[in-house]
């Protein structure tokens, strides 16, 4: 992974994470954005975050959010083209 793409990788996790807190949903209390991956060409970027409560009711809250999440995504970071959003929970791999 290049140090350009590790940059923007961080500067989109710090963007959603900002604006998923600003959300006004009560699904969404508590949930931390853990990691974001940017598929290779681009399109796609998955997000992987942790609820503290109803996990599935948490993915399905960001997944009607996504249109926001990527006009401010638009608004903060300047990229060619806007990425599909996929949102996962978060599992960390067994050390």
């Amino acid at each position: 992974m290049s140090y350009g793409r590790a940059h923007l990788e961080e500067l989109l996790k710090r963007v959603l994470a900002e604006e998923i807190q600003a959300l006004e949903d009560p699904r969404l209390f508590l949930l931390t954005v853990e990691a974001v991956r940017l598929s290779k060409d681009g399109s796609v970027l998955s997000v992987y975050v942790e609820a503290f409560q109803e996990e599935a009711d948490a993915l399905k809250a960001l997944a009607k959010a996504e249109r926001r999440l990527l006009a401010a995504i638009a608004r903060k970071v300047r990229m060619r083209r806007l990425p599909r959003l996929e949102f996962l929970p978060w599992r960390p791999s067994p050390a």
